[in-house]
């Protein structure tokens, strides 16, 4: 012991809870200031996360709206009933990418509405003849104002709706080569969209403010107050949100939840080891929290940017796909009206039949849009009634026979009389059908096209002479989706090009094809969506897709139909079937 401290009265003990003092008050400092640091990070997470998916969310929304350029495309008959026609089939395709909109409406060049329709049935219909330049409401004149004038989409600052509730306009203008073609606007309500972008958490309180553009300075909230956070002491953090013709500053107050543990640590200064000890595992943890929130935070970027990706391809396939086909109709009615062909007459079979092969096309292109649209979002309602199944299966065969005969391919059906009845929606069942034939006809140039059916997982007893019920070993390798069910297999068969292994999955995605061949073939392109279709329909019928396919080998695709075991039989199959169970060829 040196001598100066002796003289004090000093010992070594003394000294030693003078230096573990000072390093737990010193560790209890570095604690105290890394929660703090923690705590600013998790606020800025919070700020960045909720002006970054507020900004995706005003985008897809003005996304959604340019998909209604397109009939701006034909001045001359945008007054039309067909316009109509259009406008409403474009706001049913686009209805899950419309979640926040009350109301959608489209403008001539001299701003006049002149389609418009209500998503709230809440909301009354706008008077007819409407001129957005001279509105009053949420400063709807300054918006068209300003965006004729930039050309870009604008969004109001936020107040009431006709419905009462809050709400903004969005509106995009439309430019075609210079030429001013109107307007494509619509009434967002903020309650969805504040449920999709503000988090969460209860430690988390935000207000979100106009801070550029129409409305910035007046004092208007978009959503929020933070006036309960004042009597407390939190951090408190800010980002910008870059909307349409404005930006809209992210405030965030954050409390955090260490308060609590930091007034601990202090208070326990005479148990100082064991105070550093919690304050090292609990600054861990919370660097354990933070890393997986920074993981969570790059998951939501990826995320965000694959739904964008999504949207937009469906969005370029929406407009591509249905402009061709209503080009093609407009242009020939016109030139038909124009008295081009003269009256009625053998010269007008070619541009009618152009019509009428673009008009069918294009019904189809919608019908499948639709029906996934419906499938997703739940809307398609399963009628089970009991379908015999050859009858069935040969009237649909009869269909599709002509496109077969057309391509010398030869078609053969092998579905047994004996097959027990299924209880399934016939007409969802014939839609499935229907594209697993045209599929196979499509990509199959020479040989034949076979469908069959098999009876699997029935009790053995039944198969006794029921030729056909039961699959024989070695000729029938398909497996069945659960091996404790009753299935009939329905199979379709073909002998053409043949999917390769690395792509079976990707053919049920949707708007994915193998080879599509050149955007600008639409006919015979398609959409990527029938096998996508018939996939989601068979499992709301309760059973499943399987394919099996090489390349140059062909394809057969299996449909699981589950079978109720009420409907096998009582007499375990000892009578004999009426009828034959023939092969049935064409072409």
């Amino acid at each position: 012991m040196p001598p100066l401290l002796r003289r004090l009265g000093i010992g070594l003990w003394s000294v030693g809870l003078a230096l573990l003092l000072a390093l737990v008050l010193g560790g209890l400092y570095a604690a105290d200031r890394a929660l703090r640091q923690a705590d600013e990070q998790e606020a800025s997470i919070a700020a960045v996360q909720t002006a970054a998916q507020l900004q995706s969310y005003i985008a897809v929304q003005t996304q959604a709206l340019n998909a209604f350029h397109a009939l701006h495309m034909d001045p001359a008959t945008v007054r039309q009933p067909a316009t109509r026609e259009r406008f409403d089939a474009l706001v049913e395709v686009l209805f899950d990418r419309l979640p926040g909109f009350r109301r959608v409406w489209l403008t001539d060049s001299a701003g006049v509405i002149i389609q418009e329709v209500t998503l709230d049935s809440t909301m009354a219909p706008l008077p007819s003849g409407i001129d957005v330049d001279s509105a009053s409401t949420l400063q709807l004149a300054e918006i068209v104002a300003r965006a004729r004038e930039t050309g870009q989409p604008q969004l109001s600052p936020p107040g009431r709706l006709r419905s009462g509730e809050r709400g903004v306009l969005l509106v995009d203008p439309h430019y075609h080569e210079g030429r001013f073609l109107g307007y494509v606007g619509g009434a967002v309500s903020l309650e969805p969209m504040i449920r999709a972008v503000v988090p969460r958490s209860r430690r988390a309180m935000v207000r979100i403010v106009p801070e550029r553009g129409i409305g910035a300075g007046s004092g208007a909230v978009v959503f929020g107050s933070l006036d309960s956070a004042r009597a407390r002491t939190v951090v408190r953090q800010s980002e910008m949100a870059l909307v349409p013709g404005a930006a809209w500053r992210v405030e965030v107050a954050y409390v955090g939840r260490r308060r609590g543990v930091r007034v601990t640590l202090w208070a326990l200064g005479l148990t100082a080891a064991m105070a550093l000890v919690v304050g090292l595992l609990q600054e861990r943890r919370q660097a354990v929290r933070t890393a997986e929130r920074s993981r969570e935070l790059e998951h939501l970027s990826t995320e965000l940017l694959r739904a964008n990706k999504a949207k937009s391809e469906f969005l370029a396939n929406v407009s591509h796909e249905l402009r061709t086909p209503l080009n093609a109709i407009v242009g020939f009615v016109d030139l038909l009206k124009d008295g081009v062909y003269g009256e009625l007459n053998a010269r007008q079979s070619g541009p009618v039949d152009r019509i009428a092969v673009s008009a069918n096309h294009l019904r189809h292109l919608v019908d499948q849009v639709l029906d996934l649209g419906k499938i997703a979002a739940g809307r398609i309602e399963v009628h089970a009634e009991p379908v015999a199944l050859r009858p069935f299966v040969f009237d649909v065969a009869s269909e599709v026979e002509p496109l077969i005969t057309e391509k010398g391919l030869t078609l053969s059906l092998a579905v047994g009389a004996s097959l027990p009845r299924v209880r399934t929606d016939p007409g969802l069942l014939r839609q499935i059908l229907v594209n697993l034939l045209g599929n196979a006809v499509k990509y199959t140039n020479e040989g034949s096209i076979a469908v069959r059916a098999r009876l699997v997982g029935a009790p053995a007893e039944y198969g006794r002479g029921r030729p056909g019920t039961r699959a024989e070993s070695g000729v029938f390798s398909a497996r069945a989706p659960r091996p404790d069910g009753i299935w009939i297999a329905l199979q379709v068969v073909d002998t053409g090009v043949g999917i390769a292994p690395a792509n079976h999955a990707r053919v049920f995605e949707e708007f994915e094809q193998v080879d599509a061949g050149p955007r600008g073939d639409s006919i015979n392109r398609g959409t990527g969506l029938g096998l996508t279709i018939s996939r989601r329909l068979a499992r709301l019928l309760g059973g499943e897709i399987a394919l099996e396919s090489e390349l140059g080998k062909g394809s057969t695709f299996t449909l699981w139909l589950p079978v109720n075991p009420a409907d096998l039989p009582a007499d375990g199959g000892v009578r004999t079937p009426t009828g034959s169970v023939p092969a049935v060829r064409a072409g």
